[in-house]
């Protein structure tokens, strides 16, 4: 194929550009294909769509040649974005899919607002796979569920430790609770005989007994408060 039978078609519509580069490219029609695409790109603030679904590349060349055109749009704040949707360019393109930006359509790459901005964070979608997340995105989301895994975990042993703690202090508290109904009992069934003896007329009088060591002190007491009375 001769460089003059190179088939590139032009579509300016206003605030970008669509180039259609067609037909079956060697090395022989590389340099006119260079030089038509660096005339047409030149300038600042360009958006540029170079639509390659019916090109053909012979060589690997071409690949260099879009990285050189890459690069230099990049530099003068142009946007570059490559419209194919072809099992022969996806192969021809597998090298640098993660360079390019590269969509099925213009359509396509205006609609894919969400997407994009799920791409940039390594979380893709098509219809073939579903979601998929990249190594990088995979390993912070996992770490991240074992660090939630670990928190609950610890929140769980905690209040665990803490219900344990609380039960014991509730049988603490009851058997407390027992010793002082025990005590309790006791002292009214020793009560008993000084009801017989006049000494203890009102259970209330029992509330002295509380500073006093033993029964023989009490009566002491008691004889001594009559005396004073």
């Amino acid at each position: 194929m001769r460089a003059d039978l190179i088939d590139i078609q032009v579509e300016d519509r206003g605030d970008d550009v669509e180039i259609t580069l067609s037909g079956s490219l060697g090395s022989y029609q590389l340099a006119a294909v260079r030089e038509k695409i660096e005339m047409l790109t030149e300038g600042p603030g360009c958006f540029v769509y170079l639509n390659l679904q019916r090109a053909h590349f012979k060589v690997n060349d071409y690949l260099d040649l879009f990285l050189e055109l890459l690069n230099k749009m990049h530099a003068r704040k142009s946007k570059l974005v490559l419209i194919f949707d072809s099992e022969e360019q996806d192969e021809y393109f597998a090298r640098y899919r993660n360079i390019f930006e590269i969509y099925p359509s213009r359509e396509a790459y205006k609609d894919s607002g969400i997407s994009k901005q799920l791409q940039q964070i390594g979380v893709y979608y098509t219809s073939k796979t579903g979601v998929r997340l990249s190594p990088t995105v995979a390993i912070t989301l996992a770490l991240l569920i074992l660090e939630w895994a670990i928190t609950l975990f610890l929140i769980i042993a905690a209040q665990g430790r803490d219900i344990a703690d609380k039960q014991a202090q509730i049988i603490a508290l009851q058997a407390q609770k027992d010793r002082y109904v025990h005590e309790i009992d006791r002292l009214e069934s020793s009560i008993g005989p000084l009801r017989k003896l006049g000494v203890v007329q009102d259970t209330t009088m029992l509330s002295s007994f509380g500073v006093i060591q033993d029964w023989v002190s009490y009566l002491e007491y008691l004889e001594n408060d009559r005396r004073e009375k």
